[in-house]
């Protein structure tokens, strides 16, 4: 039994010493200049000295005019229309009754890509809500490309958030977030 130990503490010191030469030296190279610490960190370029996309570039692949994304912003039209797609979309949703294919119909084209993934197996007899009860209100507009509105419905307040891709494209839903409490 006592060999057995001693055997295998030698071997657990062999392994060390094996693992302890894989580390590399210990000695940095001389040929590799050390980095020089900043006390301010990372800087910002200056935009205005970069030179702008062209506005009349093509696409190589495809021969169609490269356009720059308009940037989102936020105006009475930007919230307004947040507001009246969180509602639309809400009022789809909020069909329980509805068989899967008529309820997905409605719902699907008021999606993201990824919302429309992450939707596509709910089956509507398990939400909760049945209809809107009163006017959605815009509560979260801390970025142009994302929207937060709540919405009212006989199972309590809904939130829906909306995403654009810029400031030409529509609101679209990343997902209805329903009341606390609410399965």
């Amino acid at each position: 039994m006592r060999a057995r130990g001693l055997a295998t503490v030698t071997t657990a010191i062999a392994v060390a010493i094996a693992l302890a030469g894989c580390t590399g030296s210990a000695e940095p190279d001389p040929s590799t200049p050390a980095p020089t610490p900043s006390a301010t960190g990372p800087t910002m370029p200056d935009l205005d000295k970069l030179t702008p996309a062209p506005t009349d570039a093509i696409d190589t692949e495809t021969g169609e005019k490269i356009t720059p994304n308009v940037l989102p912003s936020w105006d009475d039209a930007a919230r307004a229309a947040a507001v009246e797609l969180a509602t639309k979309a809400m009022s789809a949703f909020a069909h329980p009754e509805l068989d899967y294919d008529t309820w997905w119909k409605a719902v699907e084209p008021l999606l993201t890509q990824q919302a429309a993934e992450d939707y596509a197996y709910v089956d509507p007899v398990n939400i909760p809500a049945r209809k809107v009860t009163g006017p959605a209100q815009l509560v979260d507009e801390t970025s142009a490309y994302i929207a937060g509105v709540e919405v009212p419905t006989d199972a309590g307040v809904y939130t829906v958030i909306l995403s654009r891709v810029d400031g030409a494209s529509p609101w679209l839903v990343e997902r209805f977030t329903p009341p606390e409490g609410t399965h």
